[in-house]
């Protein structure tokens, strides 16, 4: 029997998925043991979980009683296995497929540990397969011998968070007669001790490459933080603690102790010589009390034996001067060794090329004061907040200010008296640094800093129906430090726009943004939706786009899908609207307008939809596509809000809306209750709710004023002036 050992303290989402991935095991003789330090969840919806799992998995639960932190949870699920055999399973980890009987496999008689493969992710149980990277994950393999066990469990590896006991099973006599046991003061870096215990204890180890352990990374270090996760200012006292422990076991097992120093080492080249440039002013620790840590450490270290594939000549001048204790002289050849990194990022990537300049020169120039610069949607269009505030600026302050558009494409059509930058441009970071102004509605790039003295309006670009950010608990198609950017771009915003009172406070919540900060001013885009000449701006944008004047106007708008792209940032999308149907029923009456998101690079073929169907894809204004709608057909997107002010009918085709809220997103409100129009699952549910449009105005008049009362109760056609007095002045 094997007794699977769970640690848990909080996060019971993380925590269903592991337990679920014990539950789908066919293999059935093992029990588990979770082990509780210190619950930090709802105890009626933690015993929920348990209740659920507790025949399926053989699940007994115990509690920590005066101590806390997984090494003294590890020991405790130690003393209460029943086991032959053990295995380690933190709570925000799974088993990937049979990843325990697949090591079962290989465990012979006189085996005393079999190891599989930890692969690391930031995706649940759901999307993990479908994200896989096969063809990274065996370039990762062919970069060492999987079944060489000191290799695969200890000297692949230079980073000390890596080394683990984790993806493994164990006999249990091999901890009870060789006293292996976790360092219980150990707060972090605590498998250190115990995996060297365990090499240098046992050579019958084997390895099976098809056993998966899923190593689930936190993305939410300010919310939800694993312990890898700890500052390493924090953390440093650990780190100490567990090189030193794991030197005294590995005495006389000369390639552990030689692995062990060039950790060391590559600690003190790739973090020690960063926090000696920027932060000991701030943290004097690393040039005084960690400084002097890592010179008793290094000077004890023959820096001959460490392989030279790893280590170089300046990062080797670099751990001299810390060995010999000189301070001064780290700093300098630690400098020399930045530069030369940073030169080799100049060379290959022309942001950092970019970056360097804006950081050295132009941040050192004076800000221009009456200098400001615009940008919609990374620049790749003249839209939105921005566009409708520069309209403003341009009409009533004229000539008192420099205006300045970041645009991602040549021939963007701008009007009125302006400069034009291509985005991620030597200009582009120019003018950046140098403006007072910054008016965006997505996220800024970190790539550029922003001044102290610069003011920095994000507009943003909807009311949220989709969970944002940090109301997320797993980001499915973003970048693995999605969140970590997202923060460190938030602090840099002066102030943020809401166009209600309910995006006012989720805001707080997604973007963990003051509230003091955000103005409810109303959309600056939604303005020419109250213009008095809305009916002749609107003729005007049919004839531009060829649409009869004598038709009328369906527009399908739907979101991209977080799950379904080609890289971060540039998704695909299935069109699964059936247009050719709605053709045959309606193409007498109607045309077809298809706007896709602007994340969404699928250019749409419209050649076998003739005269039907519009490309609204390539317009830049969603605005004034809102003019000429008669019926909106979207999903999950935000642009239901904006069009709400036109208070025209609203179809929602949420063909997949059980993956999308409970697997992609979640959602703000409820799809079921709170929306001014029907759900429609099918292409017939679309073609029999447009068919009995009147009667669907009729059913959702009452909820469609609710609904208009709630989101659409700040815009009145001034936004753009609230905004701009507020930002400039009178």
């Amino acid at each position: 029997m094997v007794s699977i050992i769970v640690t848990h303290k909080k996060c019971l989402w993380y925590l269903e998925d592991c337990l679920k991935s014990i539950a789908g095991q066919e293999f059935k003789d093992y029990e588990t043991i979770l082990v509780v330090d210190d619950l930090q969840d709802e105890p009626e919806e933690f015993q929920k979980i348990i209740d659920e799992y507790q025949d399926k998995i053989h699940l007994s639960v115990f509690y920590l009683n005066g101590k806390t932190g997984v090494s003294a949870a590890r020991n405790l699920g130690l003393d209460k296995a029943q086991g032959e055999y053990i295995y380690f399973l933190d709570n925000d980890d799974y088993i990937y497929e049979e990843g325990v009987k697949k090591l079962l496999d290989v465990m012979e008689e006189d085996t005393d540990m079999a190891y599989g493969r930890v692969q690391g992710t930031y995706q649940g149980t759901v999307t993990f397969e479908e994200k896989r990277d096969f063809e990274k994950e065996e370039e990762r393999l062919s970069k060492y011998d999987f079944y060489h066990p000191l290799e695969a469990k200890f000297t692949h590896y230079r980073r000390l968070e890596n080394l683990t006991v984790l993806g493994a099973v164990y006999k249990k006599s091999l901890f009870e007669e060789n006293n292996i046991r976790f360092n219980e003061e150990q707060f972090c870096f605590a498998d250190v001790l115990v995996l060297t215990k365990i090499m240098c204890s046992t050579d019958k180890i084997k390895g099976n490459i098809d056993a998966i352990y899923v190593k689930r990374h936190h993305n939410d270090r300010y919310n939800n933080p694993a312990i890898e996760q700890t500052p390493k200012i924090d953390s440093m006292p650990y780190y100490f603690m567990a090189v030193d422990n794991a030197k005294k076991i590995a005495k006389g097992h000369k390639e552990i102790e030689r692995h062990l120093d060039l950790i060391l080492a590559k600690f003190t080249t790739l973090y020690l010589v960063k926090k000696l440039r920027w932060n000991t002013e701030e943290e004097p620790c690393w040039k005084e009390e960690y400084f002097s840590e890592l010179h008793k450490r290094l000077k004890e270290v023959n820096l001959r034996h460490l392989n030279r594939k790893y280590i170089y000549w300046l990062e080797k001048s670099v751990m001299r001067a810390v060995a010999a204790g000189d301070l001064e002289k780290t700093k300098k050849s630690g400098n020399r060794l930045l530069a030369k990194r940073k030169i080799k990022r100049m060379f290959k990537n022309k942001w950092a090329r970019n970056k360097a300049f804006a950081l050295h020169i132009f941040n050192k120039m004076e800000t221009k004061k009456d200098w400001v610069i615009f940008e919609s949607f990374m620049g790749r269009n003249y839209s939105g907040q921005p566009k409708y505030i520069y309209e403003y600026m341009q009409k009533h302050y004229g000539d008192k200010y420099t205006y300045i558009w970041s645009v991602d494409k040549r021939g963007l059509k701008i009007p009125g008296k302006h400069k034009t930058v291509k985005r991620s441009g030597l200009r582009y970071f120019y003018y950046m640094n140098r403006s007072k102004y910054w008016i965006l509605n997505m996220k800024q790039p970190l790539s550029v800093p922003k001044r102290e003295e610069t003011v920095l309006l994000e507009t943003w670009h909807g009311t949220p129906l989709k969970r944002l950010a940090f109301d997320l608990n797993d980001v499915v198609g973003g970048v693995s430090n999605y969140k970590d950017k997202f923060y460190r771009q938030k602090e840099a915003w002066d102030y943020l726009l809401s166009d209600n009172p309910f995006s006012t406070e989720k805001f707080q919540s997604c973007f963990m943004y003051p509230k003091e900060k955000i103005l409810e001013y109303g959309y600056p885009a939604n303005d020419p939706l109250y213009a008095t000449d809305r009916e002749e701006r609107a003729k005007k944008i049919k004839e531009k786009l060829g649409i009869p004047l004598d038709k009328k106007v369906i527009m399908y708008a739907p979101t991209w899908r977080d799950d379904n792209y080609y890289e971060i940032g540039q998704f695909k999308f299935d069109l699964d609207l059936d247009v050719n149907r709605l053709e045959k029923e309606f193409g007498d009456e109607y045309v077809i307008l298809l706007r896709l998101h602007y994340l969404v690079v699928e250019a749409l073929d419209m050649s076998k939809y003739g005269d039907f169907a519009v490309n609204g894809s390539a317009y830049d204004d969603v605005t004034d596509l809102y003019l000429i709608t008669d019926i909106l057909i979207t999903d999950y997107s935000s642009v239901f809000f904006d069009f709400a002010n036109l208070k025209r009918p609203v179809l929602y085709y949420t063909y997949d809306l059980e993956r999308y809220r409970d697997v992609l997103h979640g959602f703000y409100l409820s799809m079921e209750d709170d929306l001014p129009g029907p759900m429609l699952l099918t292409n017939d549910d679309v073609v029999d709710a447009i068919k009995n449009i009147d009667k669907i105005e009729e059913q959702y008049k009452d909820r469609y004023e609710e609904f208009y009362n709630r989101f659409c109760c700040v815009d009145d056609g001034h936004a753009s002036e609230r905004v701009v007095k507020k930002i400039f002045g009178e």
